[in-house]
C-alpha cells in the first residue's frame, strides 16, 4: 500500500531554498502576465473598441450601452455596480473570470431583462473572436421581442457599434470578428451543435418539462472556448422540483466556486415605488404578488378568490331579472354531458359594475347524461325570446350542433373556444371585477361554491380556473367568467371570437360567419414590457 504524503513534505525547509521558490513564482507570474498581453494585442486587433474596455465591463457600458429611455449610454446604479457586474466579471489568478455560471434572481421590473441584453452586448465586442451568444426564454417570442430587441435597439442607438454589426430578424453579426447573437427557444429542434461562448436564460422558473432539461443540457457551455459564461435572469417560480429551484438550492448552499449567486426579495432599484408596488399588490392574488414581487416561491394552485372577496359582491337586495327587463345581457354557457355540470350564466352592465341577471344549471346523473336539446336548448330559446341578447358564449367543443342550429333560428351565438389563452383572460378579468367590487351578484349558494371551489392554476402566461378535486363543480364560474369578458368589451382583444349570426359590430344578421378579431393581442403574449401577439392554437380559428 503506498503512503500518503504529508502536506508539511512539500514545503521548503531552508531560507535560500525559499528565495528560489519565491524567484520561480515571481517568474512564472511575469511569463504568465508576458502571455496574457500578447493574447490581448492580438484580440486587440479584431476589437473595434480597442483594449481599454477588456476588463472593465462597467466602463464599457457606461460608455457605449444606449438606453432607450434617454437615448443615451446607461448610468448604473450603485447595486448593479457592486452587487452584480463587478463581482460577476472578477477575475481569477489565471486572468480568466471567476464565473462560468451566473444566477441573478430579482424581482419584476429590477432591470433583469435589460442587464442581459448588456452583457450581450459586451460578449459581442469585448470577448473572444467567432463568438457565439445564444439568447432563449421559455418562448421565442420572449426571446426576441424582450432581451433580443433591447440589444438590437441599444446598437442602432450607438452609430459606432451600428457600424460594426449587420441586424437580421434574429441574428446579430459583427462585421469584423464573425460573433453573433442569435435566438433559439425550447421548441427549437435541439440545442446540439451550438458552441456558444454566453447563454442567456430568461424566466427559468417556466421550465417544467422534461424537454427543457433536455435544452439545458444540450446549451452547456463547451471546454473549446476560452471563458464562457450561462447567465440566468429571473424571479422565483412554483415548482419546487423545477430546474430552476435545483439551483437556487445549489446557490444558497455556496457549493460551486465557479457559480455566482444573487437571490433579492427586495426590490433594488431606485424605479420601483412604494406606490408601485401597493398598485401591484390590490391588483394581484397574494400568491402571484410574492412571486413577482417579492420573488419569493409559492404554489402554482391557491384559491381564486376568497370567501370575504365574493361576499363584498353580494348585494342582498339584487334578485334574478324577470320578463319586462330592459337590459342587454352578455351570457355565457359551459357545457357538460356526463361528469360536469351544465351551466348558463347572463350579466349585463350597468356604468363600472357588471352584474350578475340569471343563471341555471343542470347536474347529471351516472345512468342519465344531460339531454342538451330538451334543457339548455330550449333555456336559451326562452332568454333569446323574453330578453335583448348581445351574445350567447360557448365553447364548441360539447356544443357545436347546437351552436350551428341555434344560430339558424337567429340566436347571436358566438364561439369561445377555451384555450389557455381565453381561460387566462377569462379568468383575470373575473378576479378583476371581484377584487375591483366591479362586479355585483345576487346572494345564491350555487353560484357561491362554484366560485370559492374553483382554484387558481399559475402557468406562463397567467392563471387559469381549475378544480382542486375532480368531483368539485366549477362551472358556474367558468360560465361566469365567459360572460363577464363579453360584458367589459374583452373580447376585442381575443382572437378566435367568430359570430354565427344575429347583431354584430356592424349591424350584420345574414347568419354568415364574421371573424371579429383574427390576430388580436394580448398582454400576456410579453413579460416585461408591452403588448405581443398570441401566437398559438390557430388551427382552431378557422372555420
Amino acid at each position: 500500500m503506498t503512503k500518503k504524503r504529508s502536506k508539511e513534505s512539500y514545503q521548503v525547509k531552508t531560507p535560500e531554498a525559499k528565495e528560489r521558490q519565491l524567484a520561480g513564482g515571481i517568474k512564472g507570474s511575469e511569463q504568465s502576465a508576458k502571455k496574457r498581453s500578447i493574447e490581448t494585442e492580438k484580440e486587440a486587433e479584431y476589437n473595434p473598441f480597442g483594449r481599454k474596455y477588456k476588463y472593465d465591463i462597467i466602463k464599457y457600458l457606461e460608455e457605449q450601452y444606449y438606453i432607450i429611455e434617454t437615448k443615451r449610454p446607461v448610468v448604473l446604479e450603485d447595486w448593479q455596480k457592486k452587487r452584480i457586474f463587478e463581482p460577476l466579471f472578477s477575475l481569477n489568478e489565471d486572468g480568466l473570470r471567476r464565473f462560468s455560471l451566473a444566477i441573478v434572481g430579482l424581482p419584476k421590473k429590477n432591470a433583469k431583462s435589460t442587464m442581459a441584453s448588456m452583457v450581450a452586448n459586451y460578449f459581442l465586442f469585448q470577448d473572444e473572436p467567432y463568438g457565439e451568444i445564444i439568447l432563449t426564454a421559455n418562448s421565442k417570442e420572449q426571446s426576441s421581442w424582450i432581451i433580443f430587441d433591447k440589444l438590437k435597439k441599444s446598437l442602432q442607438m450607438n452609430q459606432k457599434q451600428l457600424g460594426e454589426v449587420r441586424i437580421y430578424e434574429d441574428v446579430i453579426e459583427v462585421k469584423k470578428t464573425g460573433t453573433i447573437a442569435r435566438v433559439i427557444a425550447p421548441n427549437y429542434k435541439t440545442g446540439s451543435g451550438t458552441n456558444p461562448n454566453l447563454v442567456i436564460w430568461d424566466e427559468l422558473w417556466a421550465y417544467e418539462l422534461q424537454s427543457d432539461r433536455k435544452f439545458w443540457d444540450e446549451l452547456t457551455t463547451v471546454p473549446t472556448r476560452k471563458n464562457p459564461l450561462s447567465l440566468v435572469v429571473s424571479y422565483a417560480g412554483f415548482d419546487e422540483e423545477s430546474l430552476l429551484h435545483e439551483l437556487y438550492k445549489k446557490g444558497l448552499a455556496k457549493t460551486d466556486e465557479e457559480m455566482f449567486f444573487i437571490w433579492s426579495h427586495r426590490n433594488l432599484a431606485s424605479w420601483v415605488t412604494n406606490k408601485y408596488l401597493s398598485s401591484q399588490r390590490e391588483r394581484l392574488r397574494p400568491n402571484t404578488y410574492l412571486r413577482l414581487h417579492e420573488n419569493r416561491w409559492t404554489s402554482s394552485e391557491s384559491a381564486f378568490v376568497s370567501p370575504e372577496m365574493w361576499n363584498s359582491c353580494v348585494d342582498n337586495k339584487l334578485r334574478p331579472i324577470l320578463p319586462g327587463f330592459t337590459g342587454t345581457l352578455s351570457v355565457g354557457i359551459d357545457i357538460g354531458v356526463k361528469h360536469d355540470s351544465s351551466c348558463v350564466v347572463g350579466v349585463y352592465r350597468k356604468g363600472d359594475l357588471v352584474i350578475l341577471a340569471c343563471h341555471k344549471v343542470w347536474i347529471p346523473d351516472k345512468k342519465n347524461p344531460i339531454d342538451i336539446e330538451e334543457t339548455v336548448e330550449v333555456y336559451l330559446r326562452e332568454l333569446h325570446k323574453e330578453y335583448t341578447i348581445d351574445s350567447f358564449s360557448y365553447d364548441p367543443y360539447q356544443f357545436h350542433r347546437s351552436g350551428i342550429s341555434l344560430a339558424k333560428e337567429g340566436l347571436p351565438m358566438v364561439e369561445f373556444p377555451q384555450t389557455t389563452d381565453r381561460l387566462i383572460l377569462a379568468g383575470e378579468n373575473l378576479y378583476s371585477l371581484i377584487k375591483g367590487r366591479n362586479l355585483s351578484v345576487y346572494k345564491d349558494r350555487e353560484v357561491r361554491n362554484h366560485v370559492l371551489k374553483a382554484i387558481a392554476k399559475e402557468t406562463p402566461r397567467g392563471f387559469r380556473l381549475v378544480k382542486s378535486k375532480q368531483s368539485d363543480r366549477i362551472d358556474l364560474a367558468i360560465a361566469l367568467a365567459m360572460s363577464a369578458v363579453k360584458a367589459v368589451g374583452k373580447e376585442e382583444s381575443m382572437p378566435g371570437f367568430f359570430v354565427l349570426s344575429g347583431p354584430t359590430k356592424g349591424g350584420r344578421d345574414d347568419g354568415s360567419w364574421r371573424d371579429d378579431d383574427v390576430g388580436g393581442l394580448t398582454q400576456r403574449g410579453r413579460d416585461d414590457d408591452g403588448w405581443g401577439p398570441v401566437g398559438d392554437n390557430w388551427e382552431n380559428l378557422t372555420r
